[in-house]
């Protein structure tokens, strides 16, 4: 079965409110790390462009949807549902997206968590019936990451369960090795051209800062 990918952001009601949802998400950061080996990646990572400092983007991947389901059962996650539940914390109802991973760069070891990482989502919609008819170009410029992008941590395209939305949650070095080796590289305007028939518009491109989490488990890698 494939990995499981979920992004999800989540605006707060002010800055105190997101410290107090960070502090919840460290505990099962914490948690995960120590006890889930089905939780493979979770980071907690804000918007560099930050000025209202009310949001958060999470990325979790589960080695599969039992792992997920598990995972939500857990003491410290209830906990966070409690927290949310309260009123005192979002300011409107999270965005999720859940993904099958389809193509990963996955790297040998764990990636080191630092702020310094450059952490990119982007969602991209597409016609019915046209994302398996992309997925090939996609499929084409994460061959390349593995190849010839070693500034690229980690490299992953997902598809949700109608068929109509991809994600892509990459890591990169530094957002200088993003700007201007990947989005200039052979592979990436490859790829544009692959993948850009039956798209009805890109949705969200957001880059981000990691301020909590872990990527990958000793035992499997990583593959964000």
């Amino acid at each position: 079965m494939a990995p499981i990918i979920t992004t999800a952001r989540l605006v707060c009601k002010d800055k105190e409110a997101r410290e107090k949802a960070i502090a919840a998400f460290h505990k099962i950061v914490e948690f995960s790390r120590a006890n889930e080996p089905g939780v493979l990646r979770y980071i907690v990572t804000l918007p560099l462009s930050d000025d209202a400092q009310k949001e958060i983007y999470m990325i979790e991947e589960y080695a599969s949807a039992e792992a997920s389901a598990s995972h939500l059962a857990t003491e410290p996650v209830q906990e966070l549902i409690k927290l949310f539940g309260s009123g005192e914390v979002l300011a409107a109802a999270p965005e999720v997206f859940n993904s099958s991973v389809k193509h990963a760069k996955v790297g040998p070891k764990p990636i080191n968590v630092s702020a310094n990482l450059a952490v990119v989502i982007a969602h991209f919609g597409y016609e019915a019936g046209k994302v398996s008819d992309a997925l090939g170009g996609w499929k084409s410029l994460v061959e390349y990451v593995v190849a010839s992008e070693s500034g690229t941590s980690g490299y992953a395209v997902g598809v949700d369960e109608n068929g109509k939305d991809l994600t892509v949650v990459a890591v990169y070095d530094s957002w200088d090795y993003f700007d201007n080796v990947h989005l200039k590289s052979k592979g990436t305007k490859e790829s544009r051209a692959q993948t850009r028939e039956g798209r009805t518009g890109v949705q969200d491109v957001v880059r981000l800062r990691v301020v909590d989490g872990f990527m990958g488990k000793q035992a499997g890698g990583s593959k964000l």
